[in-house]
């Protein structure tokens, strides 16, 4: 009586042979040198911006007077004039809120309450005189 045997036919790829780690090895990995941290990109604070809309003649400039950013109630800053009725002053350094009244060529002070915009906001504004 004949035995059958099964014959192996499963053949298993051969994978190339990994080069043996020694400690020499080892030592060169621990000595590469890192990569550089990247540098942060430094941040930009928001704008705190106040914006008059008013026609205020020809000749005739806007000025803000108040608290915080370095404003002042005694002496003001000159808003910049973007077309013929928009004034804008601007700031990207204000922590706090800023209080404040505008000033038509810093002599005559608007009607009404002083303002309020908080720190990186934006207020738009009609004074009247």
């Amino acid at each position: 009586m004949k035995t059958n045997r099964a014959k192996n036919t499963n053949k298993t790829a051969r994978t190339p042979k990994q080069p043996e780690r020694t400690a020499a090895s080892e030592n060169h990995k621990a000595e590469a040198t890192p990569p550089e941290p990247k540098a942060a990109a430094p941040t930009v604070e928001p704008a705190t911006e106040v914006a008059a809309k008013i026609d205020v003649g020809f000749g005739n400039q806007l000025f803000i007077r108040g608290q915080g950013d370095g404003l002042s109630w005694e002496k003001g800053t000159p808003l910049q004039c973007r077309d013929a009725s928009t004034w804008v002053w601007s700031t990207r350094q204000a922590k706090d809120r800023v209080v404040f009244k505008l000033l038509l060529n810093d002599q005559i002070w608007a009607v009404g309450e002083d303002l309020v915009v908080e720190a990186g906001r934006k207020i738009a504004t009609i004074p009247q005189f």
